[in-house]
């Protein structure tokens, strides 16, 4: 009778109520897991996001400093052809005339970019976003410089920018971002900033719409500045991080 009464109660096995517990502590320990893996996401495509966007960014600036060194080459000085007559540069495939078109958010230049001879048009251009507001694109375009002019593809890309000023310390497309960060006070700086050979800013705009090299000539030095930010907020903060980048080049051979 005993070996039939301790079988019995080896075979009652667990009871509902241990089930339910047994059940309950599993799922607190699921839960918890599962939180800090969607947490460890989140942050690693946030860091990822801030990462690329940084890179990419850097790059676009990069070329763009690239660019302006050989803007202007070889001038029209040097070659004896004078501004305004026929053969200047703005008629003439052979010769690079520098800036031609300036604007806080737009500049076009020549320059024969890998010293071949060739003469090309770079064309920088911010592009707002959805709904016509910031986050914003720049972009870059080249094409051989022909005339008439050819139509231009962009090509190459910075994202996530925010500023958009137009000159005069106001934001053209303003910026729309979800979270609750408060991002009004990176818009309103001038993606592009021009300066004459004595320091002095260069103010206004020129060449815009109608290219005018003649125009543009002051400008010796071109600034560039984006404030960007990442495709991903914190996690943690709710707010997206942004990250101002700034350089300055000086035109190696103005034109005129």
């Amino acid at each position: 009778m005993m070996n039939s009464q301790n079988m019995k109660t080896r075979e009652r096995g667990f009871s509902a109520i241990e089930m339910l517990i047994s059940v309950a502590l599993i799922s607190l320990v699921l839960g918890v897991a599962f939180a800090g893996m969607r947490d460890m996401q989140a942050r690693n495509f946030a860091e990822g996001s801030r990462v690329d966007t940084l890179q990419e960014t850097r790059d676009f600036i990069d070329q763009v400093v690239r660019d302006v060194h050989v803007a202007g080459y070889p001038s029209s000085r040097v070659l004896g052809q004078a501004v305004g007559t026929i053969g200047s540069c703005t008629g003439n495939v052979a010769i690079a005339c520098g800036i031609i078109q300036f604007g806080p958010l737009q500049v076009t230049y020549e320059g024969d970019l890998d010293g071949t001879g060739v003469i090309r048009q770079i064309y920088l251009n911010l592009v707002p976003g959805a709904g016509g507001t910031c986050p914003c694109t720049l972009q870059r375009g080249v094409v051989t410089k022909t005339i008439p002019a050819t139509n231009v593809t962009y090509f190459t890309e910075a994202n996530g920018v925010l500023n958009s000023g137009n000159g005069a310390s106001a934001s053209t497309y303003g910026v729309a971002l979800g979270g609750s960060g408060s991002y009004i006070a990176y818009t309103t700086a001038d993606v592009f900033t021009a300066y004459q050979s004595d320091g002095t800013q260069f103010a206004g705009t020129c060449g815009i719409p109608t290219p005018d090299a003649f125009a543009c000539s002051n400008i010796r030095s071109l600034q560039i500045t984006a404030n960007v930010a990442p495709s991903f907020m914190d996690p943690a903060t709710k707010i997206f991080p942004v990250f101002s980048i700034t350089s300055k080049a000086r035109l190696n051979n103005n034109s005129f």
